[in-house]
This record gives structure tokens, sequence and C-alpha cells, in this order.
């Protein structure tokens, strides 16, 4: 790449940059190779019978997708042809903002199946059975969402440009000097701020339901699930939050200055960004230690490919 058309060129040396790619294919690597093993475990075993986690196998789905989406385009940018920016930078937004929010409709989907569990909606009475149609409709609302905060700059409001790294594309964080700086703005602080609020508030109230919940194992299912998608809650915004402040430093600095006077060092963004990209495997340890469900289909999983290399042995 012309690093010289950076923003950001002056952060990263040559040497910065090799090691931010090295850590970068080794995070993504590993997160690739653990959150394959997570997915299987949810959608080729008896989990998948299970909407609770069919719907957070979403999640970690496009959390592994996002990562092989971005290694390639890592490799195959050219910031020559505008096309070729702006088509891996719309991807990048458009995956990243789904990843956030298919985490935020399963943080929802815990609150509405509690919410059925105990009062209902309404006229609907207590215990009233969870409606099919909602799980259809949670992935079709991260689409919606994802869509609705990617495309803007398709339609000339900001743009796709160079990263940190000065080597991949996504949602410009030089703030335009028209109104459009505001869209900006408000794609940045309805991605972050608001999937942050709702998904602590979802699991704020569900659990304050669930308190209400009696002793049936069924109910204490549910309990059980819920504590595990607060743990990878938690683990995910801790893994977000470093690139997360970053960034929003840059645009609260274009938004009061026009200009970023305390650029953030090059060790700082490798740091967040290996940290943000290792997120997929950080969320299969949650599970594998938290869930207990999840723990025991991903160590069948393992003796099952065993017990096929055994069985090839003996032919």
């Amino acid at each position: 790449m012309a690093i010289q058309k950076c923003t950001w060129s002056a952060i990263f040396d040559d040497q910065s940059r090799v090691n931010l790619q090295g850590g970068y294919i080794i995070t993504g690597t590993i997160s690739a190779l653990l959150g394959a093993w997570l997915n299987l475990a949810l959608m080729l075993t008896n989990l998948r019978g299970d909407l609770s986690y069919r719907n957070f196998a979403f999640f970690t789905l496009i959390s592994c997708l996002r990562r092989f989406v971005s290694l390639l385009a890592q490799f195959s940018v050219n910031e020559t042809a505008n096309m070729t920016c702006d088509f891996y930078g719309f991807w990048d937004k458009f995956l990243g903002v789904l990843e956030v929010e298919c985490l935020t409709h399963a943080c929802i989907e815990r609150y509405v199946v509690a919410k059925y569990n105990t009062k209902g909606f309404y006229f609907i009475i207590s215990g009233w059975p969870i409606q099919k149609n909602h799980y259809i409709l949670y992935p079709c609302l991260c689409v919606l969402f994802a869509l609705l905060y990617s495309s803007p700059p398709l339609f000339g409001f900001g743009k796709y440009g160079l990263d940190f790294s000065c080597q991949s594309c996504t949602l410009d964080m030089v703030l335009p000097v028209t109104w459009h700086r505001y869209v900006v703005i408000s794609i940045f602080l309805l991605r972050s701020v608001k999937s942050t609020g709702f998904m602590v508030t979802m699991l704020i109230w569900a659990r304050n339901l669930e308190a209400k919940y009696n002793d049936s194992a069924e109910l204490l299912k549910e309990m059980r699930f819920t504590e595990s998608i607060i743990v990878v809650t938690i683990v995910n915004l801790i893994s977000w939050m470093p690139i997360a402040l970053i960034r929003g430093w840059v645009v609260l600095s274009f938004l009061l200055s026009d200009d970023v006077q305390v650029k953030p060092s090059a060790s700082a963004i490798q740091w967040a960004i290996w940290i943000h990209w290792a997120s997929p495997a950080i969320t299969t340890v949650a599970m594998f230690l938290t869930d207990k469900r999840a723990h025991k289909t991903m160590i069948s999983i393992c003796k099952a490919e065993t017990m096929i290399e055994e069985t090839k042995k003996k032919d």
C-alpha cells in the first residue's frame, strides 16, 4: 500500500507494521480454530435443538466468519482502487456491527425468555411457551441493523478509509467537515454505546426476572444458560473495549478540534487489535469453563474424532 496516503502513516513504522500483521495472523488463526470447535459443538450436536443455543451460535459463527474475511482483506486490499477499499470497508463494517448485534440479541433473548417464563407479555399468561418466530426475528434484526450502520458511506454519508495500520479499510474515523460528521458520530454511538447499554440492561432485567423462578429443572437450565451469556458478554466487552476507546478518542478529537493532538501509540493499537481479534477464542474458553452443556458437547466432539482416528489405525 501507499502508506503516505494514510492519515495514520506516522504511527507505525515498518517493523511495527510487521509485528501487527504477525499478531493479527496468530490471534486470527487461534480464534478461527477455537471458534470452529465451539461452532461444531453448537451446530452439529443436540444443542442445535435448543433455540437459545442456536441463537447464540449465530453470534459465534459471525465472529469466526469476520476473522476469515478480514484476514483475506489484510492481504488483498489495494488502496489505488476506491471500489476495492469501499468493498472491503463495507464488509468489515457490516460484519463488525453484525457481530455486536448478534451478541446484543443473545442478551435480549435471555430477557424475552425470562419474561415469558414469569409474567408474559401483556395479556399472555404466566409460563406461556416462547414463540419460535422470535428466533427468526433476532437474526433478521441483526442483519437489518448491520446494514443500517454500515451502508451510509455507500450513499455519500461518511466514507471508508484506511484504518490505524494503513493495511485494511473500515469506516473512516476522520470526520467530514460537513454535517455528515454527525452521521458518522451517530453510527459510532449506536454501534458501541447503544449496544453495550442494551446488553447490560437486558441481562440485569433477565436476572431480576429469573429470581422469581421456582426450582424446576427446566427453569434452572435457563438460569444456567443466562449465567453463561453473562460471562461471554463480559469477556467480549472487555476484549472490544480497548480498540473502541481508541476509536472513540479519535472521533471525539476530530469533533472538538478537527485533529488528534495526542495520537495513540503503535503499541497501544497493536494490543487493542490483538485482544479484539482474540475474542472468539476467549468466548470458546469461557463457554468451555462455564457452560456444562457446551463443555460436554465440546468434549464429545474431541472424543468422537479420537475414536475415528483409532478406527482408521485399526483398519
